[in-house]
């Protein structure tokens, strides 16, 4: 048990090693605790790993391709996709929390996690990351329906994302920002009807002055975490898997339906933004359908049964 321990913190050492010595001196960094040294390279990976996905997703669907995916009318300003990476910013220092929870729970041998599929076999790594995944296809309908249903999380927690319910309010960037905008475009309906101050000028002073803590996005991501200590999972996927998010996250924000069954894509989840009731899945439809929730966006949006 022990050599597995050891081998987990090699591992994270490791990934520390790579990140940080490839943005950061040396000497900075190598004499801060490993706890640290794991949140800092979450934070630079996960800010990279935001940045450069928008980016690319932008610049290929709002430029290379403009009007073919969405009307030149309909792509969100350069402004607006300014705001909400300044907002994202402002939350990801949070939002690299829970990876680096997450590998000091494994570090400390809490968890079921293996370092090499060698330990395993390829058949129980594979068996093993089905029931990972259903787990948290699972877990995050729930807990996403629940921050609906229950009416104190759905007020102070949800609600505000729900305020994104067209186009072009909606970018790749919006994702991890999305909770923190809605507050902006709640003062922008105020500002509209009759404050002094531009609007634009409201919404700088409210991104600088609030800081609201990001637990909506970490409350949905805590399957994964969950998940850890009911299956015997891969260390280095399940750390794939919490960075995929912010990739499918940026997904499912851009309006764009890849029409791909049974992934739950934009398409889905843009409906999910205007009738607020149904199509609460992650990755795939599945439990949307199990559970009577799943909406169609095909046709005429019928409710499938």
């Amino acid at each position: 048990m022990e050599d597995q321990l050891h081998l987990f913190v090699a591992e994270t050492s490791f990934y520390n090693r790579i990140v940080l010595g490839t943005f950061l001196p040396a000497s900075l960094w190598e004499t801060w605790p490993h706890f640290v040294q794991t949140w800092l390279r979450n934070y630079i990976a996960g800010t990279l790993t935001y940045l450069v996905s928008g980016f690319l997703w932008c610049f290929y669907i709002y430029y290379l391709k403009r009007n073919v995916y969405v009307p030149k009318d309909e792509i969100p300003s350069r402004r607006a996709m300014r705001l909400q990476i300044s907002v994202a910013m402002k939350a990801m220092p949070w939002y690299t929390a829970l990876p680096t929870l997450s590998e000091y729970m494994v570090e400390n041998g809490w968890t079921k996690c293996f370092s090499s599929i060698n330990d395993v076999g390829w058949l129980a790594y594979f068996v093993n990351l089905a029931a990972y995944l259903i787990f948290v296809e699972f877990g995050i309908y729930w807990m996403h329906r629940e921050l609906h249903d229950i009416k104190p999380l759905y007020k102070y927690l949800h609600a505000t994302h729900h305020i994104y319910n067209k186009q072009n309010t909606l970018s790749p960037f919006a994702g991890f920002a999305a909770v923190l905008l809605g507050h902006l475009l709640l003062l922008r309906e105020k500002s509209m009807g009759g404050t002094s101050k531009p609007v634009f000028v409201k919404e700088m002073m409210l991104t600088q002055g609030l800081a609201f803590h990001p637990l909506d996005g970490i409350l949905q991501a805590m399957p994964h975490v969950v998940a850890l200590f009911l299956f015997r999972t891969h260390f280095l996927t399940h750390i794939l898997l919490l960075f995929l998010e912010a990739i499918w996250t940026a997904n499912i924000h851009d309006c764009i339906d890849g029409k791909i069954w049974p992934v739950m894509g934009a398409a889905y989840h843009t409906i999910h933004h205007t009738t607020y009731r149904h199509n609460y899945g992650h990755y795939t439809v599945w439990m949307d359908w199990m559970f009577g929730t799943l909406y169609d966006p095909v046709g005429s949006a019928k409710k499938v049964t």
